[in-house]
């Protein structure tokens, strides 16, 4: 067969898909005979999506010049949750033993970094928190709704300023927690129309009246309504008139041995929800000022008031989305991965309330920067999710992004964390246009009845799971380039995806060169290799694969590592090539 009938067949297969095209077949003679491989035929910014049986068919590079590049992004995502074996073979028809690419080094970020730290020690301590809540919730889920739905919004037992309430300390186990309280007694310091604020009478360095007063208005005007809006509105089971208590108390810093070492911020507890071993009541529980480190085993290591107050308002934002769904949720968003990404987006949607931005406006750093009150604004409601989502960035294959539970390689799941929140963001840029058409699609989402979060997903969004998954993937990759301009599903409405990690936002959270984490394996289209695709489900890896020279029939193709033989079709493997060059 001549290289023009051979190409023919193969765009016919890559349209029709028919059975036996890139599969090895048996000559006159017996010989073995090469498979025919599907061209890959595109202009820069065009790109093709193989999935399934598609993806472990042969590829075929046409004709190309010195400097063309094409951006491959390869995912497995199998209903086996784990690791999966795979390798990619790339192989030119003639080797030309072209160089090694080099590994393209991140650019460096202008100016300096948000002015607050990151704070890792928050975050570890808070993500693990979350994981074991998230495990206490599951079982009691079914109590947990019929509690919220048998509650009678009748007469209102609204607490007052100066009351004295005493609360069970229901979450935590003695085995892991031996400092904390069994109990909490605490005296009422605010009431506002949707919060009551609870201070414990152990705290040491208590907030002010003013303060907790404007910790209120935030919760009432800001978080409150923000969080309405996208996950739907609370039960009453406390029958307080429609309030959350607001519990501020040293049980929660006694949970911490070390505060520069791991500290937990705040938390809902699921048994408050719906087990007679909790408090009957929607509520948070949060940390109090402790400067003199009075509350843990580390003398003089200490949480100063302006932390507290620049911590809890993001922590409520984000439990507050734990609470509500778990009250009006049916199951299809309380899969970890996604309960913790929609979380994640209450951070940002809150932060954006106070910013006064709409979604879907392609916000620059500069932008999320361009004031100290904005600065301030992004240390708080916004700097976790793009200190994770870097984390996701630096190590992709490595993490188990989507669909899981937990990160195997990190126990505290920034990285699954930021790839979760940032595929929420692409579905709701893509799909839905401003906040109240994208909060609508979030609360059916919650809503959703679907048996798992796969499901769920495309009920809501009318697309397969597995399509968007690699789309969003690649998004990553294509979005904001300067040198190409991608399709509409691989853009990012929201965010200058790049331009933020450029800006001084790469710093904080990609110190200390900052720049686009994503740095691509860079592969030559002359030259033949091998490449470790051993990929957990749900994530992808990057490579970019490139000419310096002329050619033109080199074939990829996944294979089972070592042997060759084709992936089973478990694996479910899925390739998405963007031409950029």
């Amino acid at each position: 067969m001549t290289r023009t009938a051979m190409r023919a067949a193969a765009a016919a297969c890559l349209s029709a898909l028919f059975a036996g095209c890139g599969s090895d077949t048996t000559g006159p003679s017996g010989l073995v005979v090469p498979p025919e491989c599907r061209i890959l035929d595109l202009v820069p910014g065009e790109t093709a999506i193989f999935e399934g049986a598609a993806a472990v068919d042969c590829l075929e590079f046409p004709d190309f010049g010195a400097g063309a590049a094409y951006e491959m992004v390869v995912s497995s995502m199998s209903r086996r949750l784990g690791f999966h074996p795979m390798e990619l073979r790339i192989t030119p028809p003639d080797d030309l033993a072209g160089p090694d690419l080099a590994r393209i080094p991140s650019s460096a970020a202008a100016s300096s970094a948000p002015t607050a730290g990151l704070e890792a020690a928050w975050r570890a301590g808070q993500s693990a928190m979350d994981s074991r809540l998230r495990r206490l919730e599951k079982p009691i889920l079914p109590q947990i709704r019929m509690t919220a739905s048998s509650a009678s919004g009748g007469l209102f037992d609204v607490p007052v300023v100066g009351q004295r309430l005493t609360y069970a300390f229901a979450c935590v186990s003695d085995r892991d927690f031996p400092n904390a309280p069994d109990r909490v007694e605490g005296i009422v310091r605010h009431v506002s129309d949707r919060a009551v604020i609870v201070e414990d009478v152990q705290t040491a360095v208590t907030l002010s009246t003013e303060e907790y007063r404007q910790i209120g208005d935030v919760f009432d005007d800001v978080i409150y309504g923000t969080d309405v809006a996208y996950f739907g509105t609370p039960a009453d089971i406390d029958g307080n008139g429609g309030r959350v208590v607001l519990l501020y108390t040293s049980g929660v810093n006694r949970l911490s041995d070390d505060y520069s070492e791991s500290f937990i911020a705040g938390f809902t507890c699921p048994l408050d929800l719906g087990s007679a071993a909790g408090n009957r009541a929607e509520m948070f529980y949060l940390m109090v000022p402790d400067p003199e480190g009075e509350f843990t085993a580390a003398a003089g290591d200490g949480i100063s008031k302006a932390q507290v107050r620049r911590i809890t308002d993001n922590t409520v934002a984000h439990e507050f989305q734990h609470l509500i769904n778990a009250q009006r949720g049916n199951g299809g968003a309380q899969d970890v991965w996604i309960n913790e990404g929609l979380s994640h987006l209450a951070e940002e949607m809150v932060g954006h309330a106070v910013n006064g931005f709409e979604p879907g406006t392609a916000l620059s750093g500069e932008q999320l920067l361009q004031s100290q009150a904005r600065v301030d604004v992004f240390n708080k409601y916004y700097l976790n999710n793009w200190f994770n989502l870097s984390q996701y960035l630096q190590a992709p294959a490595d993490t188990a992004a989507l669909l899981n539970a937990s990160d195997p390689l990190d126990f505290n799941t920034f990285r699954m964390r930021g790839a979760s929140w940032s595929f929420l963001r692409y579905l709701l840029d893509r799909f839905d246009d401003g906040s109240t058409a994208e909060a609508a699609r979030v609360r059916a989402l919650i809503a959703s009845s679907a048996s798992d979060s796969r499901d769920a997903v495309e009920q809501v969004f009318g697309e397969p799971f597995e399509t968007l998954a690699i789309q969003w993937s690649t998004m990553l990759v294509a979005a904001g380039r300067e040198d190409v301009t991608p399709p509409a599903e691989l853009q990012l409405a929201s965010y200058r995806l790049r331009d933020v990690f450029e800006s001084r936002i790469g710093l904080a959270v990609n110190p200390p060169a900052g720049g686009f984490p994503l740095v691509p394996i860079r592969q030559n289209l002359s030259r033949a290799d091998t490449v470790d695709a051993r990929l957990y489900t749900g994530t992808g890896l990057y490579l970019e694969i490139a000419s310096t020279q002329a050619g033109s029939g080199t074939r990829i193709e996944l294979v089972e590592p070592g042997t060759g033989a084709t992936l089973a079709e478990a694996v479910e493997p899925r390739l998405q090539i963007l031409r950029t060059r």
